[in-house]
């Protein structure tokens, strides 16, 4: 499996699994650098991960859907574009051939807010960046300091996939 992160907007990350042939998404807040990067490489989508219910994580799901319309959207109960919801710790492959994935439930950023966990990767959506954590909109301090620290008992060698380029900003900022 190859990594792809796909820019959009200003600073947002669109995470691209794919092999060969076939590629998941997470996070997709806009269709089009999607469906130009799947056209480029010759893949066919497979399925869609969501970890939250902000538009710049959501944006491009009507279209994606509309392009694939069978394709499984797995994220949070709280969005009706989701297909598979998950909950805390269930564990589920996105596609034929592709890894098993953990949700992990990491409120603070938002209350329906979830990570995704494969040996060797987290997709952190907003709740982790380098340098930082995402701001508080609706959850509490310590819902974000619990989160926080379930994501720092994960193996040494996770690899963190955030949805934002803030590392510059953050660094500044400590």
């Amino acid at each position: 499996m190859n990594l792809l992160p796909i820019p959009a907007f200003s600073d947002n990350y669109i995470w691209m699994l794919h092999d060969a042939e076939h590629a998941v998404v997470v996070d997709p807040g806009q269709a089009e650098p999607v469906l130009s990067t799947l056209a480029q490489r010759g893949l066919k989508l497979l399925g869609i991960l969501v970890t939250h219910h902000h538009a710049d994580h959501t944006g491009g799901l009507s279209a994606l859907t509309a392009s694939a319309p069978h394709v499984p959207v797995f994220g949070p109960r709280t969005l009706s574009a989701v297909t598979h919801p998950v909950d805390d710790h269930a564990r589920f492959v996105p596609a034929i051939g592709f890894p098993a994935f953990e949700a992990m439930a990491t409120p603070g950023h938002t209350l329906d807010h979830l990570c995704y966990y494969t040996p060797g990767w987290l997709f952190a959506g907003d709740t982790l960046f380098a340098g930082g954590c995402g701001r508080l909109f609706e959850g509490t301090a310590t819902q974000m300091l619990a989160s926080l620290d379930r994501l720092a008992a994960l193996p040494d060698d996770t690899r963190i996939a955030c949805a934002h380029e803030y590392t510059e900003a953050n660094l500044a900022f400590a």
